[in-house]
């Protein structure tokens, strides 16, 4: 399995001046400058901060004695006596990652470096009554492992398809996971992990985790593109992730599916966009043509050995994608189109295609494509990126500060 460090805040905080809070509020300060520039210096710290090295030190003495930094050893080099060097204490707490998925259910541990820990994967139960005791059994093995108590957990991120209603307490829009979006499932979740989990759409997820970790680095303006067992979008916008008023943007599984060549509706009925692009619709129109197929993999295989059939479902498959993207490229104007999920990891094959039909359909820049390149960690590293600052701000809470 890959092994992901995730990097600190990249934003330095402010430097806290003046009569009220000064010790807490240049501790939380020199804490956040040490998570970009680890290990360092009492000396660099200070030239980093713009704090005098008799605060820098001070502060850093009392976060030591508190348990949220240690030493890691002294500058080499150096004339005279070496500084010492210095480095966010990792295991001061811990977040917990979880990807529900239609197959599978993934899980991580990050401690608060955001440094991976444990890991491991369970299937996807047949009943959404063994949903919830499957997550914590897969949690409560990840801890085991590591031997970390359960309340040194600060965050739970939980990555799920659909979004959460908060006036209901409940999953919307995940029709690709049984029963999930039932009543009780979610409060039942919280009694078992805790009442302050975060539940956030899985694309979403995959989308912060491609920012921080994959193509999406450095881009400003992006859309996260999932096709699998469902299809939808994450949204970057001025760098930032972009949710919508209630949490639907990129819920684009609802939107009509393209019209057939002739310019009808497949089989005269309506049909959404999901049920012709994502994994179900691939296999279903290539049995249509006589393909022997059970999954989409396999249609990607045959189509890859040659099969004309199957190359054939794959120039639906762009037309399909470009149909959509054709909706909200001249809303969003990205720069980039990430495309992930267990189809869209393997649209290298499609993306000249895709690029054809939009460059005729549209009459503005067509944006550039990539595939994911975090794979099928992409959820569990944007449930971490979510869950870290938070965490770090709870492990100063903890012992009393307000940061």
């Amino acid at each position: 399995m890959n092994h992901h460090t995730l990097k600190a805040i990249q934003s330095t905080a402010p430097v806290t001046r003046g009569p009220a809070f000064v010790r807490q509020g240049n501790e939380w300060a020199i804490y956040q400058h040490l998570l970009s520039l680890a290990p360092a210096s009492s000396p660099q710290l200070a030239a980093s901060t713009g704090l005098s090295k008799v605060t820098v030190s001070a502060a850093l003495g009392n976060l030591e004695q508190l348990g949220l930094v240690e030493q890691t050893g002294v500058r080499a080099g150096n004339a005279g006596r070496s500084p010492r060097l210095y480095a966010p204490r990792a295991r001061a707490g811990f977040v917990v990652a979880i990807d529900v998925g239609a197959e599978w259910i993934r899980g991580a541990v990050a401690d608060l470096t955001g440094g991976i820990i444990a890991r491991l994967e369970k299937r996807t139960p047949a009943r959404v009554t063994q949903h919830v005791p499957r997550i914590v059994e897969l949690v409560d093995a990840m801890l085991e492992q590591q031997s970390v108590p359960r309340e040194d957990v600060l965050m739970t991120v939980i990555g799920s398809p659909g979004v959460l209603d908060a006036a209901s307490d409940r999953l919307r829009l995940a029709p690709n996971l049984p029963d999930w979006e039932k009543a009780g499932l979610i409060p039942s979740l919280r009694a078992a992990l805790g009442a302050d989990i975060v539940i956030e759409n899985d694309i979403n997820l995959a989308t912060l985790g491609e920012q921080r970790h994959g193509v999406g680095r450095d881009v400003e303006n992006f859309v996260f593109m999932s096709i699998g067992t469902g299809i939808g979008v994450g949204i970057v916008a001025g760098g930032r992730l972009h949710r919508g008023a209630h949490g639907f943007a990129g819920e684009i599984a609802v939107l009509p599916s393209a019209p057939a060549e002739d310019g009808s509706t497949h089989d005269g009925t309506h049909r959404t966009f999901e049920s012709f692009a994502a994994a179900k619709g691939i296999v279903a129109y290539a049995q249509r043509l006589g393909l022997a197929v059970s999954n989409a993999e396999e249609v990607f295989i045959a189509a890859q050995a040659g099969d004309a059939r199957a190359q054939r479902c794959l120039d639906e498959e762009a037309r399909q994608l470009a149909w959509g993207l054709a909706a909200i490229i001249p809303v969003l104007d990205p720069q980039l189109v990430v495309f992930g999920g267990g189809i869209g990891r393997s649209g290298a094959l499609m993306l000249p295609a895709i690029r054809e039909h939009l460059s005729s359909r549209l009459p503005i820049p067509v944006p550039d494509f990539a595939v994911s390149a975090t794979g099928t960690d992409a959820v569990l590293l944007g449930a971490i990126v979510h869950g870290i600052d938070r965490a770090r701000v709870k492990a100063f809470e903890r012992i009393g500060y307000k940061a």
